[in-house]
Formats: C-alpha cells, sequence, structure tokens
C-alpha cells in the first residue's frame, strides 16, 4: 500500500519504539481522517488521563452519573481541552458533528451526544477523549517512511475490550510483529 496516494483513514497508527516525542510513544492511534493533499486527524486510543468522566460532568454542570464509567483518554497533543467521544455505532443518531467510521463507529464532538451516552440514552460503548493528534499535508507520510508508525487495520475489539496497557502490543501482534524483535534507536523511554 503506497500511503502516498491511498488515505489511511480507518487504520491504526502504532508508534514504533525509536518514537520517543513523549506524546506518541507507544501509542495506537486511530486515523480519522486522512489525505495525502490535506493532511490527517487522529485519535491516540490507550492513553487513560487522570481526569475522570466524573470531572468532566461537574465541568459541564452535571451531576456525577454514580455508576461505572470508562476512563478519559488523551487523544494528542491538540487542543487538549477539546472532547471527542469516539463510540459503536452502526447508524449514528441525528446529531451535529457526527462522523461515522468504518467498523461501526463513530467520533463526535458534540456534547449533547456525550451526555446520551453517559445517560443510557444511546447504549454504546464509548470513551471520551480529550486532545486529537493531527499532521499536515504530507507529514504523516512521511513519519511512515521514516518507519516511526506502522499502519494496521482497525479490529474495534482492541478500542472496546482489550485493556489499555495491552494495546499497543496487541495492535503489533495484529499484523505478524512481535514487540520483543523490534530494534530500539535510541532511548527505551520518551525524552
Amino acid at each position: 500500500m503506497s500511503t502516498d496516494t491511498t488515505p489511511l483513514a480507518g487504520s491504526l497508527l502504532i508508534a514504533m519504539p525509536a518514537l520517543a516525542d513523549p506524546n506518541f510513544w507507544h501509542t495506537v492511534v486511530l486515523l480519522g481522517v486522512h489525505s495525502p493533499g490535506e493532511g490527517a486527524f487522529g485519535l491516540v486510543i490507550n492513553r487513560p488521563l487522570d481526569v475522570t468522566m466524573d470531572d468532566v460532568l461537574g465541568e459541564l454542570g452535571e451531576k456525577p452519573a454514580g455508576r461505572d464509567l470508562p476512563p478519559v483518554l488523551g487523544g494528542g497533543p491538540v487542543e487538549p481541552s477539546h472532547g471527542f467521544v469516539l463510540f459503536e455505532s452502526e447508524s449514528p443518531p441525528d446529531d451535529e458533528g457526527i462522523v461515522l467510521a468504518e467498523h461501526g463507529l463513530a467520533v463526535s464532538g458534540n456534547t449533547a451526544t456525550l451526555l446520551r451516552l453517559v445517560r443510557g440514552d444511546i447504549s454504546s460503548r464509548y470513551h471520551l477523549i480529550l486532545g486529537y493528534s493531527g499532521w499536515a499535508p504530507g507529514q504523516l507520510e512521511r513519519e511512515i517512511e521514516e518507519s516511526s508508525w506502522l499502519v494496521a487495520p482497525l479490529d474495534p475489539a482492541l478500542i472496546f475490550e482489550t485493556p489499555f496497557e495491552e494495546r499497543w502490543v496487541a495492535a503489533l501482534k495484529s499484523i505478524g510483529v512481535d514487540p520483543g524483535a523490534l530494534v530500539t534507536m535510541g532511548s527505551s523511554t520518551p525524552s
């Protein structure tokens, strides 16, 4: 697959060990939008934050949910106070800002969608993700050519069933890569 001409939206990006940027070290990114001429948008799916969903609900003037809610994830270094909801949906509700991704996933930047999910009005597994990852035109293609990222097909089970701390390894294994066989060039921890 040539990343020069093939849009990668709906794929996973897996950070290689040599990518020591602390924003992306050992991350898995769901690539939601990609155009070689316009750039890319993605959400990191394996970085839980110290912020809780009840904290976010409080900021929105809502009462705590009173039940277990999914952890809030850090989606990337761009606009970390902007939230996106990633959720399962074969046919998304008629809300403004919904984008249907492949494999029955939807992404919304709409607070009303988050509240409907929290209240159970939309019965679906979901994650609230703060911030996003973005690439300028040609930047992601260059980073892939430089072996900073591997590309893998999306498996929703990785997002909703695999524990956060296992997602990087599971994503690598999904494309037949043994994480222990990867050569780390430079530091084994983010700089």
